[in-house]
Order: structure tokens, then C-alpha cells, then sequence
């Protein structure tokens, strides 16, 4: 699906998850969606005999995410990077921060209309690589480029699952009211 924008960026913490489930916390405001890129990894390997290839087969490795936003609020920040955030509001970086495993959603246009809605389950972001530089005679900005990998959930092997708002295969349209608010997967009913 053609996409041509990003918007509504979301994350929840894993608060916890064994091999029978995963549980996440409430669902808070990521930043400004700038861009976010799932590169999935593909190990392949063939067998060779009699001078060509007999068999080949392949094998899903984690899938490396790369995310941007405008700005993270320090709280956001301290979240999703395991950072801790004093009275003061100052973020400190230290040997034993701990990134915690999270599910990012969000929202995507779609070049047919409408908008693509996704989660991705459990990834683990790394901090921000961080770049200053003095002001040019044109204005540059420098913004947060967090990278990480995101991994299959323990319980069900999901990764990540999306929808297309204007899909004629939508059953109950009220998905997308609680999708910002609410890690949804295939389980998704409504709340009566």
C-alpha cells in the first residue's frame, strides 16, 4: 500500500509477558511523527549439489526500526530508554540504563485514502544519536533518530498488525476509535 504520511505516533510499556501472554500499560503520545522505518531481516541459505542450488530456504531475523520524531518530551524519553528524569527535569544517561520492551501504533496515509493503522509489538529502542551543530546561513535542524529492533511477542509470535480504515473486509468500524488508546491485535473486540 502506497503510503504519504505518518501521524499519531503511540507507545505502551510490556509491563509484563510470558509464553501465555503479554500485558501493556496505558497507551501514551510518542512525540511528532517524522518517520518510521521497519527493515525486516531475511537469512537465507541454499543447499548445493551437482553443480546448482537443490533447495533454498529463508529465515525471519529481528526487524531493525528506526524511528524520528520532531522532539521527545524527557518523559517520554525517560520511558522508553529506561533514562532517569530528576525534579529538575534533567535526564541523566547511565552505564545501567535499561530500555524497556514496547509496542509503538500509529497512523498512516494512504495514497487510496483514508488511513493505515499499525501496531508493532515489542521493540526495543536504543538511545538517540545526537547531533549538534552551530546555526548556517540556512536553518537546519538536528532531531532524535532512535534506533532498536523490534522482536516477536513471547506468547503468539506476533510482530506487528495493521489496518486500512477504508478496507470493505472492516467488520466493526469502532476499531479505530480505541487504536490510539489501546494496543489492538486480531484479538481486538469491542469493550461492552
Amino acid at each position: 500500500m502506497a503510503i504519504k504520511g505518518l501521524k499519531d505516533l503511540v507507545y505502551a510499556k510490556i509491563t509484563q509477558e510470558d509464553t501465555t501472554m503479554t500485558t501493556y500499560s496505558e497507551v501514551k503520545s510518542l512525540g511528532p511523527a517524522m518517520a518510521l522505518n521497519l527493515q525486516p531481516s531475511i537469512n537465507r541459505g541454499n543447499l548445493r549439489a551437482n553443480d546448482q542450488v537443490l533447495f533454498s530456504d529463508a529465515a525471519k531475523g529481528p526487524i531493525a526500526v528506526t524511528l524520528n520524531t520532531a522532539y521527545l518530551d524527557e518523559e517520554v524519553e525517560a520511558d522508553i530508554l529506561g533514562k532517569e528524569l530528576d525534579e529538575n527535569g534533567g535526564l541523566t544517561d547511565a552505564a545501567n540504563d535499561d530500555p524497556p520492551y514496547i509496542a509503538i501504533g500509529g497512523r498512516a496515509e494512504s495514497a487510496r485514502g483514508g488511513y493505515e493503522y499499525f501496531w508493532v509489538y515489542r521493540v526495543k529502542l536504543a538511545p538517540a544519536e545526537e547531533n549538534k551543530e552551530t546555526k548556517q546561513e540556512t536553518p537546519t535542524y538536528q532531531t532524535p533518530n532512535l534506533t532498536g529492533e523490534a522482536l516477536p511477542r513471547l506468547h503468539d509470535g506476533a510482530e506487528k498488525y495493521k489496518l486500512w480504515d477504508k478496507s470493505p473486509k472492516v467488520t466493526d468500524p469502532t476499531i479505530f476509535d480505541e487504536w490510539l488508546t489501546s494496543v489492538i491485535d486480531k484479538n481486538w473486540a469491542p469493550e461492552v
